[in-house]
């Protein structure tokens, strides 16, 4: 009975560990961004052309991507907390855009370190890993 049990907490432990779906990433997306798109008084207009690679430079859709970012855990301190980006593409990315978002963030590791402002650094950074592979991209 013990083994059943061992068995059932492991299998339960390696179901919560596993990887999230897209549909799941973009349903946690639209939560972050319930929170941060009002915070930064930015229309739906504005931010959702990011996902096709149009940057709109203003200073709500930059701090926008800002909090998303300092929500997701990989800006802290005006910076881009690598270890943590990386971890986490580990962690929740499906197994197919895993390696490809992990290069893409490495290659933009150093961006956020030319600006002092958190908004700006957050803004040319999501801009790079587009340019890096826009075919792996998703910003809610």
């Amino acid at each position: 009975m013990f083994v059943l049990i061992s068995i059932a907490k492991f299998l339960v432990l390696l179901t919560i560990c596993e990887a999230m779906t897209m549909k799941q990433i973009k349903s946690t997306g639209k939560m972050m961004r319930k929170t941060c798109q009002p915070k930064n008084n930015v229309e739906d207009a504005k931010i959702d052309p990011i996902n096709d690679g149009v940057f709109i430079e203003e200073k709500e859709v930059k701090c926008y991507i800002a909090c998303i970012m300092k929500m997701a855990n990989t800006m802290k301190n005006g910076k881009l907390n690598y270890e943590a980006a990386i971890k986490q593409a580990d962690m929740l990315l499906p197994e197919e855009i895993k390696e490809p978002a992990k290069a893409a963030i490495t290659a933009c590791r150093k961006v956020a370190d030319s600006y002092k402002d958190v908004c700006e650094a957050s803004f040319h950074v999501t801009k790079c890993i587009y340019a890096e592979n826009p075919s792996i991209f998703f910003f809610p």
